[in-house]
C-alpha cells in the first residue's frame, strides 16, 4: 500500500519541440496546472539536471523535486526527493503524423503516515489519472493560446527568447545604455522604472538593472551570468549577428561553465561576459 504508478498519455496537435519547450518551462507551470498544484521554482540550474522544484498538491500534500534528466524533445525526469512522496517521474515525447505524443510516468511511494493511510481507502491511482487528464486539457489550451508566439521564435523573428537567468540583479555602469542593449537583443517583454533602476522583464524571468556604485568588481575574462533561451541555436547566432554582437569562443576559465559545446558567450555593454545556453540543443 502506499504505492502509486500511473501511466497516461495525450496527443496534442503541435510540434514536439513546441511541447517539450512548454512542458520544460517549469517557471510557467501555474498557467497550466490546475490551480490546486503549485510550484515554485527553488533553483533553476543553468545545465537544467539539478534543477529543483517544490510542489504543492492541496492544502496538505507538499514535496521537493529535482531534475535528474532530460533528452530534447524526447524526455524530462523528474525525481521526487522529499516530503509526502518519494520515487520517480517522467515526461515522455514521441513525435507522431500531425503532432505529439505525450505521456506522463509516475512511480512514487508515499513518505507520510497519513497519506498512506489515506491510500487504504482511496485509489491514489486513479485520482492521479483524472488530475492529469485535467493538466493535459489546460496544457492543449495554453498551446493553443501560445502557438502564433512559437512561431515567430521559431522563424526567428523578434528578439532572442529567454528561458532561465540565473542572476537577479545586474550592476552596471550605464542603465540606460545596458536597457537599451537587453531590448535590441532578448526578448524584452515588459520594462519598469523605479528610483532610477529599470527592470527588464523576459516572461517570468527578470533582471533589475542598478547603477555601479564602485567596490569589487568582477573580472572581464569570467562570466558574470548565464542565460538559457527558447529559440535555436542558429537562430540566436544569426539574431546575434544582424544586431552586430560578436559571438565569442569559450569558455574563458574552465570554473566560469561548464565546458561544452552547448554553451557560447557575448559580452554585455561593459564589456562582461554573459553564457547562452539554449534549449534546443540535443
Amino acid at each position: 500500500m502506499g504505492e502509486l504508478k500511473a501511466k497516461d498519455s495525450v496527443k496534442l496537435n503541435y510540434p514536439v519541440d513546441f511541447v517539450y519547450r512548454t512542458v520544460t518551462d517549469i517557471a510557467n507551470y501555474d498557467k497550466w496546472w490546475p490551480s490546486e498544484v503549485k510550484s515554485e521554482l527553488e533553483y533553476l540550474d543553468p545545465a537544467i539536471i539539478g534543477t529543483r522544484i517544490n510542489v504543492q498538491n492541496g492544502p496538505f500534500v507538499k514535496w521537493r523535486s529535482v531534475v535528474s534528466g532530460f533528452k530534447t524533445n524526447r524526455l524530462l525526469a523528474v525525481d521526487y526527493v522529499d516530503g509526502a512522496w518519494t520515487g520517480k517521474t517522467a515526461w515522455r515525447f514521441e513525435e507522431i503524423p500531425g503532432g505529439t505524443k505525450l505521456t506522463m510516468e509516475i512511480d512514487i511511494s508515499c513518505n507520510r503516515l497519513w497519506l498512506k493511510a489515506v491510500s487504504r481507502v482511496m485509489n491514489l491511482s486513479r485520482m492521479h489519472s483524472k488530475q492529469i487528464s485535467r493538466i493535459f486539457g489546460n496544457l492543449g489550451g495554453y498551446l493553443e493560446n501560445n502557438f502564433e508566439e512559437y512561431k515567430k521564435q521559431n522563424n526567428g523573428t523578434g528578439g532572442i527568447s529567454v528561458s532561465g537567468i540565473d542572476h537577479l540583479i545586474l550592476r552596471v555602469k550605464d542603465i540606460a545604455r545596458s536597457a537599451l542593449f537587453y531590448r535590441d537583443v532578448f526578448r524584452v517583454e515588459n520594462t519598469s522604472h523605479v528610483s532610477g533602476e529599470i527592470t527588464l522583464s523576459f516572461g517570468n524571468q527578470k533582471i533589475r538593472l542598478v547603477k555601479e556604485t564602485g567596490g569589487i568588481t568582477p573580472d572581464k575574462n569570467e562570466v558574470i551570468f548565464r542565460m538559457s533561451l527558447n529559440t535555436p541555436p542558429e537562430k540566436v547566432k544569426l539574431i546575434l549577428k544582424e544586431k552586430k554582437v560578436e559571438v565569442l569562443p569559450g569558455p574563458f576559465y574552465d570554473s566560469a561553465v561548464n565546458t561544452n559545446n552547448e554553451m557560447f558567450f557575448i559580452k554585455d555593454p561593459d564589456g562582461y561576459l554573459i553564457a547562452l545556453r539554449s534549449n534546443m540543443n540535443s
